[in-house]
């Protein structure tokens, strides 16, 4: 650390990391050189913007657990707004830069680059490019000027002057180019939530800014064209719409211009007012700007409606409503790399599906916002849908964006902003709608589970600790010219009641039929159970191929047979079709397992797992048939 006196005012500067050149002297905004020992005094530092950042020089934070202290700052102006360039430096003497933007925050360092880098006037948004084997997409191609510098800075910072910049992202990293140089700089970081730096020494919101103004809660003024009082909540805002008059107005630090005098029709009452407080996902965030915007497929307008957001440290968020459907969404720093084209990707582990594209138009606008809004302005959406989030991307002329939606029941919507009053009404499925269904056919698949599984268990107890059990088996032959038609079987006994006594035939009959009167006698009491049956079988040949018709084998049952000793008399009688005797194999089987019972249970069962996976799948047709993919669903 090196300590010096301004050679201006003679207020004391400090130099606290080896690689400041330049120090911003905090008390008369000279810029000073340091040469050896010596400070050399350049000329006095434009003043600063007031801005809405709350980070300041001297606030400290940690990234990726090492500390570092806010030493400096450039802050600069493009089409969109402001954005500051903070200087900082780690415990260990080493540099890097926090950028600040509309509640966006990225770290980063500046990096050699062996591939070459293209010319500033070919790249374009939503461009793949390619340095030193990582794969980035150009999301912001600008031409930023510098505001003004302050605190130490590694180079010399004059108001003014131009700087060709263009942000590119991939996954998890982020570049910028900066052309103010040749070869042009390249700075690698990453995006980090404002809470994940842990900053302390914030500027509060009643503090004055170093070079600027007192930032206050609210700065009102007249609209020049209707004379209506307007207010600014952000000082990133850069336009204002008149809600009286319609006009767009610009807003230039204190300054302000009549943009667009009365240029849209005043058709459109926010349901969320302006100056609405509420919290969501833990922020308190107030509803400083509404729109509508609209796109057209098939002459058929389909509006919606976004309301701005604000929170003095997170930034700004959106509530976008559609037919009754709310979704709160919020910019993405670490966007998905889609390829044009590609209708499937996967992020975080979940599939998102291209929904539907479109070019969207401001249709009416009605109070503040951090670009220069006009009614008329354009863009090409796409949409990626995973239920409950939605991932859009929008390509303007000079600039790609990414934003995430999450899926915003209206009673919790109602409930954050303390609203009395009926929310539009739901029509329809919307695109990241959550299926409220799918819940309830998983509690309906898993009941089902579990009863499928109290049947088998059952089933396979009857089957083993109720074993079947074979008490006869014998070889008959029924001859066609027996004149008695009729055999005798071995005796058999049962030493319980049989719950079953299944009789099977199993027999070579071929083109014929057999009929079979079977009787079951008790050896002892002469007690008889009768039952008769009919097997038949044929099979053959024709020009397209073989076919066959009904079966060789055969079953009956009887039911309930006390204990005792049995014997069957089975009375036959063989078809005409083939005068040959039949062999049959024959099997007495005792309480054997009955699994039609079971199968016919299981079919019962699954009716109700199938009827909720239909309207489940109802809804998700619903749903896709409003997408460009007209319909189609798994």
């Amino acid at each position: 650390m090196k300590r010096a006196d301004c050679p201006s005012c003679g207020a004391p500067v400090v130099f606290r990391a080896a690689t400041s050149l330049y120090v911003v002297c905090e008390f008369c905004h000279s810029t000073l050189l340091r040469a050896g020992d010596d400070l050399q005094n350049l000329g006095r530092m434009a003043d600063l913007l007031a801005d809405a950042s709350p980070i300041q020089i001297g606030s400290e934070g940690t990234f990726r657990k090492r500390h570092f202290q806010v030493i400096g700052r450039i802050q600069l102006k493009y089409e969109s707004g402001l954005w500051n360039e903070w200087h900082i430096l780690f415990d260990e003497g080493s540099s890097a830069w926090l950028a600040d933007a509309a509640g966006e925050y990225i770290v980063s360092a500046r990096v050699k680059v062996s591939d070459p880098v293209p010319a500033f006037e070919t790249l374009a948004p939503a461009m793949a490019l390619t340095l030193d084997g990582r794969t980035f997409t150009v999301s912001d191609v600008q031409t930023a000027h510098c505001i003004s510098g302050q605190g130490e800075l590694p180079f010399r910072v004059a108001a003014g002057y131009p700087v060709n910049t263009a942000d590119l992202r991939s996954r998890d990293r982020f570049l910028t180019l900066d052309y103010s140089e040749t070869p042009p700089l390249a700075f690698v970081g990453q995006a980090v939530a404002f809470a994940d730096l842990h900053l302390q020494g914030l500027r509060e919101a009643h503090d004055r800014t170093a070079g600027g103004e007192a930032q206050v809660a609210a700065r009102a003024f007249s609209c020049p064209h209707c004379a209506a009082p307007l207010h600014i909540h952000s000082p990133a805002s850069v336009s204002v719409a008149c809600g009286s008059c319609g006009s767009i107005i610009g807003v230039d630090n204190e300054n302000v211009q009549l943009l667009v005098g009365a240029a849209q029709a005043l058709r459109e009452t926010p349901w969320l007012p302006l100056a609405s407080r509420g919290r969501l996902h833990g922020v308190d965030w107030e509803v400083i700007g509404f729109m509508r915007r609209s796109t057209r497929s098939q002459g058929v307008d389909y509006p919606w409606s976004e309301y701005l957001l604000f929170n003095a440290r997170q930034g700004f968020a959106w509530l976008v409503e559609y037919q009754g459907h709310w979704n709160f969404v919020r910019a993405l720093s670490n966007p998905p790399s889609v390829a044009p084209g590609q209708t499937e990707f996967a992020r975080d582990g979940q599939e998102f599906r291209h929904f539907n594209s479109g070019v969207a138009a401001v249709v009416y606008v009605v109070g503040e916002f951090y670009w220069r809004v006009a009614v008329g302005e354009r863009c090409t959406v796409d949409d990626y849908v995973s239920p409950p989030l939605m991932l859009s991307r929008e390509l303007s002329g000079n600039e790609v964006t990414w934003s995430q939606g999450e899926y915003l029941e209206p009673g919790d919507l109602c409930a954050a902003f303390q609203i009395k009053k009926r929310p539009p009404a739901r029509l329809g499925v919307y695109a990241n709608q959550p299926n409220p269904l799918i819940e309830r056919h998983l509690r309906v698949c898993r009941v089902f589970w579990k009863l499928a599984l109290a049947a088998t268990v059952l089933q396979l107890a009857f089957a083993f600790l109720f074993a079947s059990q074979v008490v006869l088996r014998q070889q008959l032959l029924f001859s066609p010219g027996d004149a008695e038609a009729a055999v005798r079987s071995q005796e058999f006994a049962l030493g319980s009641r049989a719950r079953t006594l299944l009789v099977r035939h199993d027999t070579d009959l071929s083109n014929n039929w057999l009929s079979l009167s079977t009787t079951l006698v008790e050896k002892n009491t002469g007690e008889a159970y009768q039952g008769v049956q009919e097997i038949s079988y044929y099979f053959g040949k024709t020009g397209t191929g073989s076919w066959y018709e009904g079966s060789a084998s055969g079953e009956m049952a009887f039911k309930a047979v006390p204990a005792g000793t049995y014997y069957l008399m089975i009375d036959y009688e063989i078809g005409n079709d083939r005068r040959v005797a039949v062999r049959d194999s024959l099997e007495l089987v005792r309480n054997p397992a009955a699994w039609s019972n079971f199968v016919l249970l299981l079919i019962f069962l699954a009716v109700f797992p199938l009827f909720s996976r239909s309207r489940r799948n109802a809804f998700e047709v619903q749903r896709w048939n409003e997408s460009d993919l007209g319909g189609e669903d798994d």
